[in-house]
Formats: C-alpha cells, structure tokens, sequence
C-alpha cells in the first residue's frame, strides 16, 4: 500500500467534502436565514461569519484542488498529460473545470458579503444597494454550490470511467 497516496486521498476527500458541504449549507440554509433577520442582526452575524466562512471554506477549496493534482500526478498509471483525454481524462477535466470556476464564483461572493458588510456597517449603502448585494449573493451562492456538486460528481466517477 502506498502510504503517500492514500493520505493524498484522504486529505483530498475530506478538503472536497468539506467545501461541497459548506457551499451546500451557505447557500441553500445560512444566507436564506440570515436574509430573513432584521438589518440589525444581520450586520452582526455578517460580522461574526463572513471572515471565518470565507477563510475555511477557500483553505478547503486550495487543499482540495492542490491535493487533487498530488494525486492525479502520483496514481500509477495515470498521468497529467492524460487530463482531457479518454473518458477518464474528460471526467478530470470537467471536475478540474468546474472546481476553478466554482472556487472564483466563491470569489466573486466574497467581494459581494464584504460589500454588503461594509454597507450595512456604515448606513452609507442605500436599501436598493443592499438589495442588489444579496441577490447577487444569492445567486453566486447557488451557482457555487451547483459548481461544486457537479465537480464532485465528475471526480467521483472519473474513477470508473
């Protein structure tokens, strides 16, 4: 047994795991709830959350993706140079495709929720404004969490392509 490998893997798992179930949970539970508070405190669990979600849920995507191409490069018989070719190049390919995309969708929403924290802290943001930061949000916050789902899928059964 390759010991390298096998904890590449587990890292690898847990990382993706993690980042899927985060963006699962900001989007489909977290930010529906804390939309439907008073302004008041949602500044303040803006405040409480937004940092900390942010730094564990981008370590998790660099740790899965790092991790990712550890094990592509180290799994015998497989290679980089067979990323996008053969159906289980094509799977990678897809999963590395939509991870990328979905950890700069992430991005995106990160500059929104700082926007959004920067204007209900400082009443300077007029309700409109802070009307298209959520909806923005909301929308990146889904597109990540479909993102991310889709490039789980295509990794977990790139293995049996």
């Amino acid at each position: 047994m390759d010991v390298g490998l096998v904890t590449t893997r587990i890292i690898h798992i847990i990382a993706g795991s993690f980042w899927m179930g985060s963006a699962i949970y900001l989007a489909v539970l977290l930010e529906p709830r804390i939309r439907a508070t008073s302004g008041d405190l949602e500044r303040q669990l803006m405040n409480k959350t937004s940092k900390l979600n942010s730094l564990w849920i981008t370590s998790a995507a660099v740790v899965t993706m790092l991790s990712g191409f550890a094990l592509v490069s180290t799994t015998p018989g497989r290679s980089m140079s067979d990323i996008g070719s053969g159906s289980w190049g094509t799977m990678i390919l897809i999963g590395i495709m939509t991870s990328v995309t979905a950890f700069l969708v992430s991005g995106a929403a990160g500059a929104f929720t700082a926007k959004l924290r920067r204007g209900l802290e400082s009443s300077e943001a007029d309700e409109d404004e802070l009307a298209m930061y959520r909806s923005k949000l909301t929308l990146l916050g889904y597109l990540n969490a479909i993102l991310v789902v889709i490039a789980v899928s295509t990794m977990a059964t790139a293995r049996y392509a």
